[in-house]
């Protein structure tokens, strides 16, 4: 039974939520396990004895340099708190960066996302704030060959670093003889409270959620493999193993994955994971798939036990993406094997392009998540007055998604910055300290959630009152520019970087800009940053192919100011064909209104102000039919021709 079906068989919400329970095999309360916002880091002490801390350990170590990087053994993007080291170690929290500690000094890494947020959490810490791409501004790497003495140690947890990234490292230490130590993972003998990883039981996703079954999908990575002549293919990325499985779990805050790797051969696959996160029933699913669940430290042996058994004189062909494998499982591979790099993780590609039943569902999933965008508006506009907080905001947010239909909360930590923290490009709201919302100026609230029909992310710059004509300008010089990217039609062959200049061009125009990618990939009920395609000034070699989804969200960010940001979710759709090739689109499928006050229109083209019209009719249609009489009122209103 196709997925559209399933929904419209039970118009009832509470049969439907029963037979959700039982389809899912979701215990009671597993569907509202992310309405708890994350907790803390445990710090026992100030960052800069932390810091104190771990040299007197590098000195134990014979350790000149010590590198903490932000990923996991998975090489994520988003971790679980157990791998959250470079935040322990400086106090920055920011989801990407960089620290390096020598002998007597410390420095952390940002990229132009964080440079404000860099700027407040590293203030006090002694750490130097270093913001990638700035002039004058080392890489961390070469930084770390300048600081390090000649045939001198750099030490870093072996588990967090992709092995590519660490044979570059290598390569650029050679030049002054000094060693790269991957044994010692200092950060986990000073963190005294170190969180455990997480064991929740992962959950199985039927093929009428994910459009195809474990077997198809495992049938396709085959394929591709028996083209390569590869015996085996390793996947290290969390993403890649649930889509390719079927399976989703808890162990990443807002990302429903699981700590796991999984090796597919010709006939096997297995499954490395705690087994304590496996119930009887899905281990029974995935064994009548052919799937074996092994303990997630036994990829080591499991190589150990293949080699043993293989015919004399054969050699194993391994494909893996070494970008995601870190450097110590790497070592545990047999030295006769014959590793082959993917370009990109195979299963990278299959699930950036959404199948059928993805795309219908996804669509659905933006419909629902409009509608409480819609009454996010109405409830900003009316209460901007009542001391309103943005820690106010983003709960009154996050508990609207919790409480939709089949929501599994949050995708990612909710933005709410008003003012000068909307410059602040991933700015988090936090108690005590969070600003109170006036009713005057920008309110910048970036967010989205997990539903069960997919992932969303939207952002958008709400007038809370009046607002100056530089407010105004600004708003609609990155609207120029979302509109015409949204609207892009390109020729096959094209990536995002090709496309990026159709966002910057209006703000470039003003000699303006901003310091973040106009776009990425989103998954299907997985990680809402997801690649390999991108939209960006950054050479990415991606083509744009029919059923990619990826953000279109350009931006503009005075600096104590103000920060604006418009963000759609756009389906990459089929246009033409004709003697001249294919050609293809971009079609919004996220539904929620523009700011009318922030907009000046005599900035625009009748294109645009056609465009404009054509996407507020198109989401009063396709939203009011969820809201309450008040809320259309107030959506007929904001979505008026203009």
């Amino acid at each position: 039974m196709h997925s559209h079906l399933l929904y419209r068989a039970i118009p009832e919400r509470r049969l439907l939520k029963k037979l959700l329970s039982k389809l899912f095999r979701i215990k009671d309360g597993v569907l509202n396990r992310y309405k708890n916002r994350k907790k803390a880091i445990p710090m026992n002490k100030t960052v800069p004895e932390r810091v104190k801390a771990l040299q007197a350990l590098m000195n134990e170590k014979n350790l000149d340099t010590y590198v903490i990087l932000s990923s996991d053994a998975h090489q994520s993007e988003y971790v679980a708190q157990y791998w959250r080291a470079r935040a322990y170690i400086s106090g920055f929290t920011g989801s990407a960066g960089t620290v390096v500690v020598t002998k007597d000094k410390a420095a952390c890494w940002v990229d132009g996302r964080y440079f404000l947020q860099g700027e407040k959490q590293l203030a006090a810490s002694g750490i130097e704030l270093m913001k990638i791409g700035e002039p004058g501004v080392p890489a961390w790497d070469d930084w770390v060959v300048s600081q390090t003495p000649e045939k001198g140690t750099v030490g870093i947890d072996g588990r967090s670093i992709g092995f590519a990234q660490a044979s570059a490292l290598k390569a650029k230490l050679s030049a002054k003889e000094i060693s790269l130590s991957c044994k010692e993972d200092l950060i986990g003998l000073i963190w005294q409270d170190r969180p455990q990883l997480p064991l929740s039981p992962i959950w199985d996703l039927p093929a009428e959620i994910a459009g195809e079954t474990r077997q198809e999908k495992l049938s396709r990575l085959r394929a591709h493999m028996e083209k390569r002549q590869a015996d085996y293919y390793l996947i290290a990325s969390l993403e890649s193993s649930a889509w390719l499985l079927n399976y989703r779990g808890d162990d990443i805050h807002c990302t429903p994955v699981a700590y796991a790797f999984t090796l597919v051969g010709k006939e096997t696959c297995d499954l490395f994971i705690e087994k304590a996160k496996v119930t009887p029933e899905m281990e029974a699913a995935l064994k009548a798939d052919g799937v074996n669940v092994l303990g997630y430290d036994a990829l080591p042996e499991r190589f150990r036990q293949i080699d043993a058994e293989k015919p004399e004189g054969k050699t194993i062909k391994i494909d893996l993406d070494l970008r995601f494998i870190n450097q110590l499982l790497v070592e545990s591979i047999p030295s006769t094997w014959k590793m082959v790099k993917e370009e990109t993780d195979a299963v990278i590609l299959m699930k950036a392009v959404k199948n059928p039943v993805e795309q219908e569902n996804v669509v659905k999933a933006h419909i629902k998540d409009g509608a409480v965008m819609v009454q996010l508006l109405k409830y900003v506009k009316d209460h901007a007055a009542d001391g309103l907080t943005e820690c106010d905001v983003a709960d009154w947010l996050d508990q609207k998604r919790c409480d939709q239909e089949n929501s599994l909360g949050i995708s990612f930590d909710t933005i709410a910055g008003y003012g000068p923290n909307g410059a602040i490009v991933h700015y988090k709201p936090e108690r005590p300290g969070c600003a109170v919302v006036k009713p005057e100026g920008f309110l910048l609230v970036d967010s989205g959630a997990q539903y069960m029909e997919g992932t969303t992310d939207i952002t958008r710059t709400i007038a809370c009152g009046p607002l100056t004509d530089e407010m105004k300008k600004a708003y609609t010089l990155v609207l120029k520019g979302h509109l015409q990217l949204g609207h892009a039609i390109f020729k096959e062959g094209i990536t995002g970087t090709n496309l990026d200049i159709l966002a910057r061009k209006p703000l470039w125009d003003q000699g303006l800009d901003y310091k973040h990618g106009t776009g990425h990939g989103v998954g299907f009920l997985l990680s809402v940053h997801e690649g390999p395609q991108n939209i960006s000034f950054g050479l990415n070699k991606t083509k744009l192919v029919p059923g990619m989804v990826i953000s279109d969200e350009p931006g503009f960010y005075p600096t104590g100011k103000f920060g604006v940001r418009i963000e759609n979710l756009v389906m990459v759709k089929e246009h033409a064909q004709n003697e001249w090739g294919k050609f293809f689109r971009l079609e919004a499928i996220t539904y929620c209104p523009y700011e009318r006050e922030a907009i000046v229109k005599e900035m625009l083209t009748q294109e645009e102000i056609d465009w404009i019209n054509a996407y507020h009719q198109d989401v009063y249609e396709k939203v009011s039919p969820l809201l309450d009489e008040d809320h259309k009122k107030f959506l007929a209103e904001v979505t008026r021709s203009l």
